[in-house]
């Protein structure tokens, strides 16, 4: 593994020779975090640079803070942290009403392309961002938005669907390669992939803490669109796994979707009564991921027992995890992992599952050497 710093041309500055501790955050449903501390002489090379590229992998660290300190004892230490190259997606809001039907794919490409690759306006253009391969994922939606950070709505559109995107890079051609993607099912009920079961019976989880709270969990959602009163159009949105399910109801004001709008050549149309329909049930299914239910496993999980991360498990993978001693069984997609390298030691935290932005997190204290 090679740590790389590119300037904003993502021209190569140099190498980090050395490092204390790195932490490498890679998340499904949201742009990824890396922090990295080392000796001080690497803080001139770090505070110069934009970009740190890791050569065994394809994400792409944005810097956005550096910070060079001196204990009382004379001990110096530097380090950056950032985000990885999808929040540069988030440099771009959605300025102007965009109305468009397609795979949660084709409405990505489509968006990107529009607001980053080929903008109306030259100085929104994000360089060496490029559509990549296409890989036909998805059912077809309607949505309709404004105003939203680009990269935030991409997310919102294919959580609903289980899909995620990232930004590949390939440091030999300094590109940036926009895809849709989603984690292989690994789940023991399938014979397509290989299984990943985490359990303590299978000495591959080091620890567990669980969580699930349903306090503001919805199932079912009122999407009330255009009109007033009795001529208003609302549309029932319901994902209970069953009717005998417990039904937990919201309100879902979408007065800002309406039937009619104005293409970007001011052509005005009409959606069919179907059509305004879709667009209101994917605001539905947008609004209730806001209020999921929380279940959430995060594990150590031993990079050295019988699965191997990125061969036989990754990040946006569908696996069964058991934990005998207390009864937790569950089917859950892996939507963060956590590598902490310190010295020649490698911890690797898992969280299995969604429902809470504040999930679990790590406090790592460190002390000056």
């Amino acid at each position: 593994m090679n740590l790389i710093i590119l300037d904003e041309n993502f021209d190569t500055l140099g190498a980090v020779g050395v490092f204390n501790t790195m932490i490498w955050d890679r998340r499904y449903y949201a742009p990824g975090l890396f922090e990295l501390y080392t000796p001080a002489e690497s803080f001139e090379l770090m505070n110069t640079g934009r970009y740190l590229y890791r050569s065994d992998r394809s994400d792409l660290g944005v810097i956005h803070e550096i910070n060079f300190s001196r204990d009382a004892k004379g001990a110096q230490t530097a380090y950056c942290k950032g985000y990885f190259a999808e929040e540069l997606l988030n440099n771009r809001v959605i300025d102007a009403q965009v109305n468009m039907t397609g795979t949660p794919e084709d409405i990505g490409r489509r968006l990107v392309d529009k607001f980053v690759i080929n903008p109306a306006v030259a100085d929104r253009k994000i360089s060496h961002i490029q559509l990549g391969t296409r890989h036909g994922l998805g059912d077809a939606i309607s949505i309709t938005a404004t105003g939203d950070r680009l990269g935030d709505k991409l997310y919102d559109i294919e959580q609903t669907q289980e899909l995620s995107h990232r930004l590949i890079y390939d440091y030999l051609a300094n590109t940036l390669n926009f895809e849709l993607w989603q984690g292989k099912d690994r789940r023991d009920t399938q014979d397509v992939n290989s299984w990943a079961i985490f359990s303590d019976s299978f000495y591959n989880v080091k620890n567990a803490i669980y969580d699930r709270d349903e306090s503001d969990y919805k199932n079912f959602a009122y999407v009330a669109g255009e009109g007033e009163g009795t001529a208003r159009t609302i549309v029932q949105v319901d994902i209970r796994s069953s009717p005998t399910e417990e039904r937990r109801e919201v309100w879902v004001d979408a007065r800002d979707l309406q039937s009619r709008y104005t293409d970007d050549g001011g052509t005005e149309h009409t959606y069919t009564t179907a059509q305004y329909q879709a667009l209101l049930r994917q605001r539905g299914l947008e609004k209730l991921a806001e209020y999921e239910k929380v279940e959430t496993v995060n594990s150590d999980v031993d990079p050295n027992a019988n699965l191997v991360y990125m061969t036989d498990f990754d990040l946006g993978d569908l696996c069964t995890y058991r934990y005998t001693d207390v009864g937790i069984e569950t089917i859950k997609r892996i939507t963060e992992i956590q590598e902490v390298y310190e010295g020649s030691k490698q911890t690797l935290s898992v969280i299995f599952g969604t429902g809470s932005m504040t999930s679990i997190k790590k406090l790592i204290k460190r002390e000056a050497s």
